[in-house]
Parts: C-alpha cells; sequence; structure tokens
C-alpha cells in the first residue's frame, strides 16, 4: 500500500502542483489584504467584512448587511488610500447575508409568566365576572402564575 503524499512535497513538486501553489500564492494575498483591512475599519465593520477578491484595480469586498454595506461604502475613499500600492481604484462591496440557526424559544420565552400575587388577583377577579367566555379565559390566564416557583 502506497503511503500518503505531505503537503510539503505536493507544494515542492513542479509540474503537477503549479495552479496548487499558484491558489496558495493567491489565498496568502487575501490573507495580507484582509489583515489590513481589519486593522483599517473600525472593529464592529470589520467583523461584519472580508476582502474576496482583488481584481485588477477593483477591490471586492464581503459584507454581512445592506446596512454594514452602506457603513462601509462611506469609508471608500479611505479604503482606496490604504491600498495604494495595490493601485485600487474602486471598491465594490457585495452582500452575502450569514445565516446563523435559529434556536427554539423555551418554554418561557413563549409564554409569559405572572407573579403570584397578579395570578391571585386575576382569579379572584374571574370569579366575579358573569359573562362565561371572559370568565373561562381570565380563569386561564391566572394559570400562568400558578407553576412559579
Amino acid at each position: 500500500m502506497k503511503s500518503p503524499t505531505s503537503v510539503k512535497n505536493i507544494l515542492a513538486a513542479d509540474q503537477s502542483s503549479a495552479g496548487l501553489r499558484q491558489l496558495m500564492r493567491r489565498i496568502d494575498n487575501l490573507r495580507v489584504l484582509n489583515a489590513r483591512l481589519q486593522h483599517l475599519l473600525p472593529t464592529p465593520l470589520a467583523r461584519q467584512c472580508s476582502i474576496a477578491a482583488l481584481d485588477r484595480d477593483r477591490l471586492v469586498i464581503l459584507v454581512s448587511s445592506p446596512a454594514w454595506a452602506t457603513r462601509l461604502r462611506l469609508l471608500h475613499p479611505k479604503i482606496i488610500k490604504a491600498y495604494h500600492d495595490f493601485r485600487i481604484k474602486s471598491v465594490v462591496s457585495q452582500v452575502v447575508p450569514t445565516t446563523q440557526p435559529q434556536r427554539p424559544q423555551s418554554n418561557s420565552q413563549r409564554r409569559p409568566r405572572l407573579s403570584s400575587q397578579s395570578s391571585r388577583l386575576i382569579a379572584e377577579l374571574a370569579e366575579a365576572i358573569t359573562d362565561p367566555k371572559l370568565k373561562n379565559a381570565l380563569r386561564r390566564l391566572s394559570q400562568h402564575g400558578r407553576n412559579q416557583a
């Protein structure tokens, strides 16, 4: 059985890894560009942005929402100036929303709880009501506070 080839050996090979080496150089360049961007932008905005590409004289920055894209747009001249050594003439912001899994709501978030005193007062009120529908609704409402510890 053939032993696995190390990444170092793959990168050191001449012709078979030319595309891989080019990709690695591009990744390294993006890391440098992103590090500069992170230092340039205010912290809240920097967390929402990352450079996707340097396309000739255009810097493409991914942003998590239209609101952050607007804030970033105000800084385009500053960004162009900071990347003058890359001969950047324009900055393009592309919105790519980040999706975060929504947590299911717990019972305490779905159903409000009453204090025991409020629960008792609503139960007393329910007993004084003659309308049967309102009386039942108030009884059910009063039970929201009964199970509290």
